[in-house]
């Protein structure tokens, strides 16, 4: 779907500068035609960048009616200036006809086109799937639970058990959705699954991989199946270019910015001095990969042995300047740019002996951003937490916000690529700005 989107949003563009080139100049000829898309042929690239970092290509994000007016105004702001800045310097150099007078009313025509389009298919459904549901797990009815934000989708039946899906009675799905367990009950079943549906044309999928692709995210049931972990890990990049090349940038980025970070670092230094009369860096021990204790600098935000912010605490981690020593731990090789939040030593070992195969989220290298960041809330300090109850435990139901956050970052270390590392930092970049209101909850 994203593919048939940027062909739609390609073919919009250039169409809509057509129209206006037509209308501003009554002249459809080429050689009045040709001189503008050339120079608005990179303006089209620009666009599609920012709108990928807004979000305007999630369909997750388009079907759950999370784009609102703040994300198209700021879209269109940020492409509108870049756009306008880069066609000056462009059209300067290679000494061309500048379409500075119609960028405005392209922009204009063809955002209320994105923002149209966006909604219709958030709203309608062009073509249905029939889903099945077969079996019962907590991951299946989540999905079932989901399923009406999507009306691409309709559910023709539910099944609690395979024999039952077999049925002269159950509706023929274009999707079936098994749980997990469903085989391992009825094995004898899968014969006439595969030729009664399956060779049918019927698509099958499993409660978890069905739950991946919905959420983003791995299944907080799946995470206590060895079975699955076994199989999943198995699957992730075995290949030693990859963590070579994302060293490589690693290194790359970290020398670049530290020069540029370097005076706002030392204001940011100067500041906490003068401001709250405490040393201004905070370092702490987390564990790294393969539970390797890192020390991990960051300029202070909280008050010696409290939970309270400074005074520019809250500004510091609004906009992560807190974060800037960690620029040093990424050259060293103590973290990636992207990977899971490296956790405190101490946190560290008290969800290991309350969350099953925690420790399995610091296989790769963490990182100074990563998807659960990008998705999900900080959960709290559970140490600390169990510290100040008198009996020295957290409820399991309270451990929700860590099992989620190893569920995002499973899901990164099962996913992790070059082209999904770029769409972290980015969408991080514009996270420091412009705040999500959805992040922090379950779905």
């Amino acid at each position: 779907m994203r593919a048939l989107f940027l062909l739609l949003d390609f073919i919009s563009f250039f169409a809509t500068i057509s129209w206006v080139v037509i209308l501003r100049y009554q002249d459809f000829s080429p050689s009045v035609l040709v001189p503008t898309i050339q120079v608005l042929m990179p303006v089209f690239c620009l666009v599609t960048l920012i709108l990928w970092v807004f979000s305007f290509y999630d369909i997750n994000t388009i079907k759950k009616q999370r784009l609102n007016y703040q994300n198209i105004l700021v879209a269109f702001t940020i492409s509108l200036l870049s756009s306008g800045f880069g066609i000056y310097y462009t059209t300067s150099f290679f000494n061309v006809a500048t379409p500075k007078l119609i960028l405005l009313s392209v922009f204009v025509v063809y955002f209320s086109y994105l923002y149209l389009s966006r909604k219709i298919y958030a709203s309608y459904a062009f073509v249905r799937q029939k889903i099945l549901l077969v079996g019962q797990s907590e991951t299946l009815k989540a999905i079932e639970k989901d399923l009406a934000f999507y009306k691409e989708y309709v559910i023709a039946g539910r099944c609690a058990t395979a024999q039952e899906a077999l049925g002269p009675d159950t509706p023929l799905p274009d999707l079936m959705i098994m749980a997990h367990n469903c085989l391992e009950k009825a094995p004898q079943a899968w014969p006439l699954i595969l030729e009664k549906l399956i060779c049918k044309g019927v698509l099958l999928e499993t409660d978890y991989q069905f739950y991946e692709r919905l959420f983003n995210r791995c299944s907080a049931e799946a995470l206590q199946n060895p079975h699955w972990l076994v199989q999943s890990l198995s699957q992730r990049q075995s290949r030693t270019i990859f963590p070579l090349v994302k060293r490589a940038i690693d290194i790359g980025f970290s020398l670049v910015l530290i020069p540029l970070f370097f005076p706002l670092g030392l204001c940011v230094y100067g500041l906490i001095k003068y401001t709250d009369k405490m040393p201004p860096f905070f370092p702490q021990v987390r564990m790294g990969r393969n539970d390797r204790r890192i020390c991990i600098y960051k300029f202070r935000t909280m008050k010696p042995h409290t939970q309270e912010v400074t005074r520019l605490g809250a500004f510091l981690r609004r906009f992560r300047l807190d974060e800037i020593p960690q620029l040093i731990n990424i050259l060293r090789g103590d973290i990636s740019i992207v990977g899971p939040r490296p956790v405190w030593d101490r946190e560290y070992q008290f969800l290991n002996e309350h969350i099953y195969c925690h420790r399995i989220r610091n296989i790769i290298q963490p990182g100074l951003t990563g998807w659960a960041q990008l998705n999900f809330k900080a959960p709290p300090t559970y140490c600390v937490l169990a510290d100040l109850d008198k009996d020295k435990k957290i409820p399991q139901e309270k451990l929700q916000d860590a099992v989620l956050r190893l569920a995002y970052d499973l899901w990164y270390i099962k996913n992790r690529s070059l082209f999904l590392d770029v769409e972290i930092i980015l969408k991080t970049a514009k996270r420091a700005f412009l705040k999500d209101k959805h992040i922090g909850k379950n779905s």
